[in-house]
């Protein structure tokens, strides 16, 4: 488990890229959408793929990981793109 930083959340509040030590991990909120802003701090395996859970504002939240993207912008499109906008 890590640390890393909220550094984009989707306009339906469904997805968030988080910046950490090895990139950037888009991460699908389940359950948790609208709970997390920019600069939120989570804690997380950020190499998990799949149904993982992580920890935010000292709270165990359910989410999927969609995987870790070595470019910021990249990361960005891509919860744009699965996550409306």
């Amino acid at each position: 488990m890590a640390r890393g930083h909220v550094i984009f959340v989707s306009k339906n509040q469904g997805m968030i890229v988080v910046q950490h030590d090895g990139g950037f991990a888009l991460v699908e909120l389940l359950g948790s959408e609208g709970e997390l802003a920019v600069g939120d701090a989570v804690v997380a395996d950020w190499n998990a793929l799949g149904r993982e859970e992580f920890r935010a504002h000292d709270e165990s939240h359910d989410a999927f990981f969609q995987g870790n993207w070595g470019a910021r912008q990249t990361a960005i499109d891509a919860a744009r793109r699965a996550g409306g906008g």
